[in-house]
């Protein structure tokens, strides 16, 4: 009955009778556009399919594929067959690489430094005899000990450690003695310096031993084992501790000494001083 109301009504009664019948016209053309591109997938999915180079990828993965028939490894793969001898050698590829892999395995200590035999601190001494030149021929490296701890001192070369070298004799073995006394030989070599009653003397073989250890080029290999300073375990012996404790304190009575007399000099030259001021 309102006027305004009825024209709402008819206007709204005629926008829908149009939306119906433009969903009815393009019905059949929204159907046709789907079917059009379901029919566009699945044409590129069977070329796709069919492609050379797909084709030719699938072939040869089949080719490469393992027959099921020769896969299983033969009882006797990896043996030495001898038709003219019963024995057989066989062997597993991982077992030698495991082994290789210990033999070369270096054995270390608690505190994690290599382990070093009298044998293999031998095999890089210098004789006497050699030349400079074979000294160091092929790589050969110079190796020495003091109180068991094993340097590589190859870059002091030959003038040094070589055949007519000032420490030709300490190379390749263990002769803290020597450090002392001087006594370059086989019998300087076998003192029991532990029998030592003046500790000064083991603090001079502890001070070279300390000059190797902070020396620049001079490179820590490891400790020599079954020796008086290590056991076979590479773990310090109570003699090594003993010769080490002794010397550590005679060095710091003789610093002490050493800091009195440089006090006792620097007082003297002061007095001398004053004393020509006053003449």
């Amino acid at each position: 009955k309102n006027p305004t109301l009825n024209l709402a009504a008819a206007t709204y009664n005629t926008f829908e009778s149009n939306n119906t019948t433009m969903r009815r016209k393009t019905a059949p053309l929204t159907t046709l556009l789907w079917l059009i591109i379901a029919s566009s997938i699945l044409l590129s999915t069977v070329l796709e399919e069919r492609s050379p180079i797909k084709m030719m990828a699938v072939v040869s993965a089949e080719d490469s594929a393992p027959d099921a028939t020769t896969a299983t490894t033969s009882p006797n793969e990896g043996c030495n067959n001898n038709d003219n001898n019963d024995d057989q050698t066989c062997t597993d590829p991982s077992t030698e690489e495991e082994s290789a892999t210990t033999a070369t395995t270096q054995q270390l200590s608690p505190s994690g430094e290599r382990l070093i035999t009298s044998t293999e601190l031998a095999s890089h001494g210098i004789k006497s005899t050699e030349s400079k030149e074979a000294a160091t021929a092929g790589g050969h490296t110079i190796w020495l000990s003091i109180l068991g701890r094993v340097f590589d001192v190859t870059s002091g070369g030959p003038s040094y450690y070589g055949p007519k070298g000032s420490y030709n004799f300490y190379s390749g073995r263990d002769a803290s003695p020597c450090f002392h006394s001087g006594k370059n030989n086989e019998e300087g070599a076998a003192v029991n310096l532990e029998e030592w009653e003046d500790d000064k003397h083991l603090m001079s073989v502890y001070d070279w031993s300390q000059f190797y250890e902070k020396h620049e080029t001079y490179q820590f290999m490891g400790v020599l084992i079954n020796s008086k300073y290590y056991d076979e375990n590479g773990v310090e012996t109570d003699v090594r501790k003993d010769i080490v404790e002794r010397a550590s304190k005679a060095k710091i009575i003789a610093d002490k000494e050493k800091e009195a007399r440089k006090k006792a000099r620097l007082e003297k030259r002061k007095a001398d001083r004053e004393k020509n001021m006053k003449k």
